[in-house]
């Protein structure tokens, strides 16, 4: 038997890190293997700028419930594949709004074929499942908006020390 399975809910994180190791090699051997020059780590910010742009940093972080270092980071790498660009907002000096360029406008015909085919497979997937992932994750990342991971364990170990 697996034993992260055996761990059960020890290895939770663990879990869902291989999880999401599994996913992103096979998603960038299927990237490579189209021909698409374009990162797993990308996707995410990409989609949003090509739905909403132009749109801001921050709310790119606030919308993704990612850090802005980590937003910049990406942000970063796209510039410089001439997938997207910046210019200051008009109202804002301080702020960035950001849009695909004319590359990252001419690769999103041969990247949504391809994301198509992602939803297929994991909504055929979810189907054959007694729980849904997604609704599971949502609940989970819902209670630790109401209080995170740290302070539950916090609180636990408190318990144990107050029972000894």
């Amino acid at each position: 038997m697996d034993f992260m399975a055996e761990m059960a809910e020890l290895a939770l994180a663990s879990r869902l890190r291989r999880l999401s190791d599994i996913y992103w090699q096979a998603v960038t051997a299927i990237y490579r293997q189209s021909g698409v020059d374009f990162d797993v780590r990308w996707a995410t910010i990409f989609v949003l700028i090509a739905r909403q742009g132009p749109v801001a940093v921050m709310e790119i972080a606030e919308r993704l419930g990612i850090t802005h270092p980590a937003v910049i980071q990406v942000i970063n790498e796209l510039e410089k594949n001439d997938l997207i660009v910046s210019a200051k907002s008009e109202t804002d000096g301080r702020k960035r709004l950001l849009t695909l360029s004319e590359r990252g406008q001419a690769m999103l015909p041969r990247l949504q074929p391809i994301w198509d085919a992602f939803i297929a497979v994991n909504s055929s997937m979810l189907a054959q499942q007694t729980h849904n992932l997604l609704q599971s994750l949502q609940e989970m990342e819902v209670q630790l908006s109401e209080k995170n991971f740290y302070d539950r364990v916090q609180d636990e170990l408190k318990k144990t020390t107050t029972k000894s």
